[in-house]
């Protein structure tokens, strides 16, 4: 009644003193908006953007990574209420760049993430973030899904204006400075070799003029550099020469290499490698975050080419400080290339065979159109019934201890009546034991076809990364790679003085998987060839020895799949004595002798110990021979005798030995098996750890 009465009394005052109060304060905002546009407007000298035009032509642009000097005027356009929010969002960024140095690594990591999300910053927001980055922040962010590169510092500029010429001899005079600094006997023959010049008499020996020679023709194709990466590249894995690199500051040096070759494959490839030896040693994060190495890095970690996508993802795991397990030479993670929230429950490792490697021993097999079919000739398509292609006769059969595939088609033919069709997979066995219980087939009407492309025109260089890393996201996928030769004749570092013994090479694995963490969670080995003898030594050892962390290595093995494993030997290592004396077998090979004491004994100790622990055994082996000469001379490297273990699953694959661990696609029985092994394993595992 108050409040109405004075209403009344004082209406005409009330309405003069509001509308009083509420014109000036418009016109207090009017004067602050139109304050603040003309300190921004003339913040700069717009005259400097007409006297940059006589420098710069219309056809050039700045560097994506420079600050451009636009942005501070597109507020003119967008106005003051545009210039607030975006502050806002700036503090908002310097606010999770504080939170992201925060000792717990909760908040660490949610940090991170939302700050690689920010792509609605301005680019001059986006560059000073990026100079406010520390390094440990950085490299989270690098190993952060999609995030936003410009959030990366850009290269130095400090060989930029240099020619070829004046590029080498930066160049020579930077590998001058690694051999004096480390003495490394294969630096220096390079530098003897390909660094001669006319007034440099001293490095041609008795009047020798070869390396002259050698060193015009090299300059002259302008190969040098490609040479001194490659002399780089064996320098740094050598681990203790890995630091030389950044201590002598050549980051900035092989950035300017990259900028200019960067659409050079194999240039790539070799920086690459030679950062990917370096990131061990932690102690560099700051170099390589100085020199713009982490933005590199991030976007070579999403590389096509595996020879770049897999030492790049190394490289930014082992400068990550939040992730314990580090990565030295020898081993690369395949699975998961960036972080990731799921965890890993199972480890799965990859080892190759002889002359195997990481990049190409688990590539894809190229699919044969010559191939003969069963139940007649399909085509492979998404709206019939699929049948593969594939030479399914049984050989030598005895139905004692195998099953044939055409007792397997009858006991199946009723199902396939039944239920309109089966999807047989291929590769299937031509034979196998009575251990086997599959799968073989998987029904139509459960398959899911946009999982399994088929004929798509894709095609991997790396099953095991890019198929079990989308199909089974729970594991870890780890690639072992080492170096052998058939023959002692095979050039060797000085460091090196003889190849490595099976168990030289086992002991040197094993310690090499405890720095990655490898023993605190399940573990399925995948090997081929030589690979599944070097594993079994590793088990070996590992459950006599008195390491915890080594012992772990065995007790948590709980599958090991052989693909194509010499248990006692192959024939081919069986060279008489003159042949030996002009071929010098390497260590390796000479390992591989067909009965050889050493393999038996082994062998005898792996199946006490598979016997005794639950673990899953697998066994593929080939059946055609392999053609190991230019002169088309086939040979079965591992026959069936050899290459079965005597316990678990053992299928005999219609393929010879450099393709029983290349399956043609996702519907090959030689990875289909492999996935239902992890998928079991991961389940049983599960059951036990009480996770749903």
């Amino acid at each position: 009644m108050f409040l109405h009465s004075l209403w009344k009394e004082h209406k005409v005052f009330i309405k003069y003193f509001s509308a009083a109060i509420i014109g000036t304060s418009a016109s207090w905002v009017y004067y602050q908006v139109n304050r603040t546009k003309y300190i921004l407007e003339n913040a700069l000298d717009t005259s400097v953007l007409q006297t940059m035009d006589h420098y710069i032509s219309k056809e050039e642009t700045l560097d994506d990574d420079m600050i451009e000097i636009e942005p501070y005027l597109e507020y003119r356009e967008t106005g003051v209420i545009q210039w607030i929010l975006d502050s806002l969002k700036f503090a908002y960024a310097r606010r999770l760049l504080s939170v992201a140095k925060d000792s717990d690594r909760y908040f660490r990591t949610k940090a991170v993430n939302n700050l690689a999300s920010m792509y609605y910053l301005g680019n001059w927001h986006f560059a000073l973030i990026a100079n406010m980055i520390d390094p440990r922040t950085a490299v989270a962010l690098a190993r952060t899904p999609n995030v936003d590169r410009r959030l990366f510092l850009g290269p130095p500029y400090r060989y930029h204006n240099y020619n070829k010429d004046e590029l080498i001899n930066a160049m020579r005079e930077f590998l001058i400075g690694v051999y004096e600094k480390s003495r490394h006997p294969c630096m220096g023959y390079f530098l003897s070799k390909v660094f001669v010049y006319e007034h440099d008499s001293g490095h041609i020996v008795d009047h020798d003029s070869s390396s002259l020679e050698l060193s015009k023709f090299i300059q002259s194709e302008k190969e040098v550099l490609p040479l001194c990466l490659e002399s780089l590249l064996h320098h740094c894995s050598v681990e203790k020469y890995s630091a030389d690199i950044a201590d002598l500051n050549g980051l900035p040096l092989l950035m300017e290499i990259y900028k200019r070759y960067s659409d050079d494959a194999n240039v790539i490839v070799k920086l690459c490698q030679i950062l990917s030896y370096m990131s061990f040693n932690r102690n560099l994060l700051e170099p390589f975050c100085k020199s713009g190495w982490i933005g590199v890095l991030s976007s070579w970690a999403n590389h096509a080419d595996i020879r770049i996508s897999i030492p790049a993802a190394r490289a930014l795991a082992n400068l990550d400080d939040d992730n314990a397990a580090q990565y030295p030479s020898n081993l690369y993670i395949l699975h998961p290339l960036n972080r990731t929230k799921k965890c890993q429950d199972i480890d799965v490792i990859f080892v190759h065979g002889l002359l195997g490697g990481v990049f190409f021993t688990w590539r894809q097999r190229r699919k044969n159109q010559n191939t003969l079919g069963f139940i007649g000739k399909k085509t492979l398509n998404r709206k019939e019934s699929l049948m593969p292609d594939t030479d399914l006769s049984p050989k030598d059969a005895q139905p004692s201890t195998k099953k044939t595939t055409k007792e397997f088609l009858e006991n199946i033919q009723d199902k396939i009546l039944t239920n309109g069709y089966e999807i047989v997979w291929n590769d299937i066995p031509s034979n196998s034991n009575e251990n086997c219980p599959g799968p073989f087939t998987c029904p139509g009407k459960d398959f899911d076809f946009d999982n399994f492309p088929v004929d798509d025109g894709s095609y991997t260089y790396c099953w095991p990364k890019d198929w079990l890393g989308a199909d089974c996201k729970n594991i870890r996928i780890i690639g072992i790679n080492y170096d052998t030769s058939l023959s002692m004749w095979a050039p060797l570092c000085p460091l090196e003085k003889e190849k490595l013994t099976l168990n030289e090479r086992s002991d040197m694995m094993a310690q090499k998987l405890i720095e990655c963490e490898v023993g605190k969670r399940p573990i399925v080995w995948i090997t081929h060839s030589m690979g599944g003898l070097i594993v079994k030594n590793i088990i070996c050892k590992a459950n006599k020895s008195s390491n915890p962390d080594l012992k772990n290595i065995c007790s948590n093995t709980k599958g090991v799949v052989f693909y194509s494993t010499p248990h006692t030997g192959s024939k081919m290592a069986n060279l008489s004595n003159a042949v030996s004396l002009v071929l010098w077998p390497s260590v390796e090979v000479q390992e591989l002798k067909e009965n050889s004491p050493q393999l038996k004994e082994m062998h005898e100790q792996f199946l006490k110990i598979a016997k005794e622990m639950p673990m899953c055994i697998i066994t593929f082996v080939e059946t055609k021979s392999t053609v190991v000469t230019a002169m088309k001379f086939n040979v079965l490297l591992v026959e069936p005798k050899s290459g079965n273990p005597g316990i678990g699953e053992y299928y005999e694959i219609p393929q010879d030995h450099l393709g029983i661990c290349k399956p043609e696609n996702r519907f090959s029985f030689l990875y289909q098996r492999v996935l239902y092994l992890l998928k079991e394993i991961s389940k049983y595992e599960n059951c036990q750890t009480g996770k749903k």
